[in-house]
């Protein structure tokens, strides 16, 4: 199990913040596509696909799944992977805009995915080494994106949160 007292810097804790959310959305909504999930200053976006948009209540479960995901101690663990093997992993899994990334990658770049419990993503890293490590966060507001930024494409929803070393410093920033 991953240290406790491990410190790391604010956006490799965002960064693993997002993907605890894409993980909580996964197990909600099991039916959305997820897409990326950069770090932003002061906090991280996951953008995801989805027929029907989320709402207020939504962000409350999706934030409440993402504390119950925190407590279970989920190591997360790095993996590369050859290219055939990633684009059928992510085939399988119902999820077309992470082929359309693998496929923007160059041919000689590794390709790593990155799990924690029941979720894998397609993700260059680094991330904290267990979900234990991601407690001071939350989830803001939602809008629409355009897949890679074009009107031409798909309408995306975006989560945005933000995550902290400390509950000090949220509550902190959430007061600012």
């Amino acid at each position: 199990m991953a240290d406790d007292k491990q410190k790391f810097d604010l956006e490799t804790i965002r960064h693993s913040a997002a993907h605890l959310m894409a993980q909580a959305v996964k197990q909600l909504y099991p039916e959305t596509q997820v897409t990326i999930g950069p770090v932003i200053e002061d906090g991280f976006f996951y953008d995801f696909y989805s027929e029907s948009p989320f709402v207020p209540e939504d962000l409350e479960k999706i934030e409440q799944r993402m504390k119950e995901l925190s407590t279970k101690n989920l190591d997360i663990v790095r993996r590369e992977l050859p290219r055939e093997k990633a684009l059928k992993m992510f085939d399988e899994m119902g999820e077309p805009f992470k082929l359309e990334v693998i496929n923007g990658i160059e041919s000689n770049d590794p390709i790593s995915v990155y799990s924690q419990g029941d979720f894998t993503d397609l993700c260059r890293g680094p991330h904290v080494n267990n979900t234990n490590m991601i407690k001071s966060f939350k989830l803001l507001h939602t809008s629409a994106a355009y897949w890679r930024g074009d009107e031409r494409n798909k309408v995306l929803q975006r989560i945005y949160g933000t995550a902290w070393n400390t509950d000090k410093e949220l509550r902190v920033y959430l007061k600012r």
